[in-house]
């Protein structure tokens, strides 16, 4: 991801991730000549996320959680197309965004968002209800020249929220549309070779293996020519190395996770870097060894006494005597706690080995 910054009147960009140190060097070059404090601002970020820049512009990149999230938001940004930035952009004016911990969250998760192609105007999107029969009410064709589609549109819009981009129109899904969701392709493969090419939509029937088969040969014998991830964590998959059967495999494990354990099978690979696709294949059938972390410092140490045996009158004794938070960082670091993009995630088999980052905590 690359950000534009601006100091009075002179301006440099810089490249995330970065470490703190290389950040630094930047932002001094920026300054040089000026006063040493000057401030600095984030004016602008290359891409098609028009409106990212009004969510991040406020960020401090010398503090350094500003930066960490930075950072992890630019893993996530680098990892999508220049149309997925577009959606970003209108998933995230069609949320209430209060800071970088809510931009991160909608850059994660983006299959909860839906993309109208087209549809750009409340007009537009009238219009679209009515043809898919999903305006409240079937229109007979005799008087559909005559409707008020804006009227339409814009109740809809009233209703079920989103944004408008120039390429069409983002909201939530609806809980009947995630399950349709459910039923579209994980991954999505382009097989070539000599015989013709064959788009393998994963996870795949037996039939479809065979009409593969049919169009290519072995699938073991042809090219992958392309590979497409609904998942914000696609980018962190090791394509260099994926065969047909493997992604499929993994694709049935993806179909039959929940939401939870999707976000729990980012969190992992994000931790573990896996350097083959057949790893990543192991951290899915896995899954059940991950655990994410969604508490706070104190409430880790707190449940972590519980666990251990700790009566909760106990805690009426300890409570105003004991630094819960320093605890339950020493117990988050025993326990090998990372953070990652995802949120933390700790492994129950054995801890995953301290690394922090140069200007970054681990929790």
């Amino acid at each position: 991801m690359l950000l534009h910054l601006s100091c009075q009147d002179f301006g440099i960009d810089l490249s995330l991730p970065a470490a703190n140190d290389d950040v630094k060097r930047t932002l001094s070059t920026l300054r040089d000549g000026l006063e040493p404090n000057a401030p600095v601002r984030i004016s602008g970020v290359c891409g098609n996320a028009y409106s990212l820049h009004g969510y991040i512009r406020q960020a401090n990149l010398e503090n350094g959680d500003d930066l960490q999230k930075l950072n992890q938001l630019a893993k996530l940004f680098d990892g999508i197309g220049v149309e997925q930035q577009e959606f970003f952009s209108g998933a995230l004016d069609a949320e209430s965004i209060n800071g970088l911990d809510d931009v991160l969250r909608v850059a994660s998760s983006l299959a909860q968002y839906e993309f109208i192609e087209g549809v750009t105007t409340d007009k537009e999107l009238g219009g679209w209800l009515v043809e898919h029969g999903l305006a409240g009410v079937d229109f007979p064709e005799q008087v559909r020249p005559y409707l008020d589609y804006a009227g339409i549109g814009a109740a809809y819009y009233s209703d079920h929220g989103g944004a408008y981009t120039a390429h069409g129109y983002v909201k939530r899904r609806e809980t009947v549309q995630t399950q349709a969701v459910d039923d579209k392709p994980v991954f999505a493969l382009t097989l070539a070779s000599a015989l013709g090419t064959y788009r393998l939509n994963l996870p795949a029937s037996d039939n479809d293996l065979a009409n593969a088969r049919l169009t290519v040969g072995s699938l073991g014998g042809t090219i992958i020519s392309d590979v497409q991830i609904g998942y914000s964590w696609g980018h962190l998959l090791p394509l260099d190395s994926i065969t047909p059967d493997d992604a499929n495999t993994l694709a049935q494990y993806v179909r039959s996770m929940s939401e939870t354990e999707l976000r729990t099978f980012g969190a992992a690979m994000e931790a573990e870097e896996p350097t083959a696709f057949s790893d990543a294949v192991c951290i899915a059938e896995d899954i059940d060894n991950y655990e994410l972390v969604d508490v706070t410092e104190g409430e880790y140490a707190r449940n972590g006494l519980r666990m251990a045996g700790v009566e909760d009158e106990i805690f009426d004794l300890l409570d105003g005597f004991t630094d819960f938070e320093r605890l339950g960082r020493s117990m988050m670091e025993e326990d090998g706690v990372q953070a990652t993009s995802f949120g933390s995630i700790k492994r129950l088999s054995a801890p995953f080995p301290q690394q922090p980052e140069m200007g970054q905590t681990m929790y």
